[in-house]
């Protein structure tokens, strides 16, 4: 079993507002062995101000025959002052069948609750495909597109809808061990086109045998959103990935 475990040594802006579940880093490490990676993220403070945050996430992934599975399991919480301003889950499955050694066909399965975004649920079951526009020497460009059903719940609102997708998958080699990757969704509901979905992670990775590097950002969009929440979440995180087992 290969094992990674990752330290969040900065982070800034909403790091819990979070609708859209990657696990394309495994994509770069899967074999037919089990890979795992665990996300650990811890933030006190006492004094004229007292607050713990954390965020916990596993992520595995393997592939047997033409099947590779992906799971992320999440954990987020924070206390602010006593109030308990996080205390999220969120949970993906995800299978890759592939028609050739590149392209495939997905599904996926996903629930999440966030709390600062009043969500009681978001639950999630599609599938779709992806093509390999460009693929060499661990370098690619991804074209995603599919359908999936949402069901959202909020205290006086639930919704149900169907989202086209179309996602892009982009990893290109920058220097040696320096690589530029991002992951890009897009969701737009099949009857009203204003109402739409985005997010977008580029990250910088540097990779060595035992270790990499990575600075990144992220920023979801959403152009409905319930209530008073914003539009936007961003984020930008410094962290470090040790390869523990191989």
């Amino acid at each position: 079993m290969r094992f990674h475990l990752l330290f969040v040594f900065f982070t800034c802006g909403i790091a819990h507002a979070q609708t859209i579940l990657n696990s394309e880093s495994l994509l770069n490490h899967y074999t037919t062995k089990l890979n795992t990676q665990i996300n650990l993220s811890f933030d006190w403070e006492s004094g004229n101000e007292n607050t713990f945050a954390s965020f916990n996430q596993i992520l595995m992934g393997t592939k047997q025959g033409r099947q590779l599975w992906r799971l992320i399991v999440g954990h987020d919480y924070e206390d602010d002052e006593g109030e308990i301003v996080a205390n999220d889950w969120s949970a993906q499955l995800r299978l890759n069948h592939f028609v050739s050694d590149k392209n495939s066909i997905y599904g996926f399965i996903q629930t999440q609750n966030i709390k600062v975004l009043q969500m009681n649920h978001r639950q999630l079951v599609g599938g779709g495909y992806r093509h390999s526009l460009f693929n060499n020497d661990r370098q690619y460009i991804d074209l995603a597109a599919g359908l999936f059903y949402e069901d959202e719940e909020y205290p006086d609102l639930q919704t149900h809808k169907y989202r086209f997708n179309i996602n892009m998958f982009l990893r290109v080699k920058l220097l040696e061990k320096l690589y530029f990757n991002c992951v890009t969704y897009f969701q737009v509901n099949t009857k009203d086109a204003n109402d739409i979905r985005f997010f977008v992670e580029p990250k910088i990775n540097f990779e060595q045998d035992k270790f990499a590097l990575s600075i990144g950002a992220q920023n979801r969009y959403n152009s409905t959103p319930y209530s008073q929440n914003k539009k936007n979440d961003l984020l930008s995180r410094v962290a470090l990935t040790i390869n523990l087992f191989e």
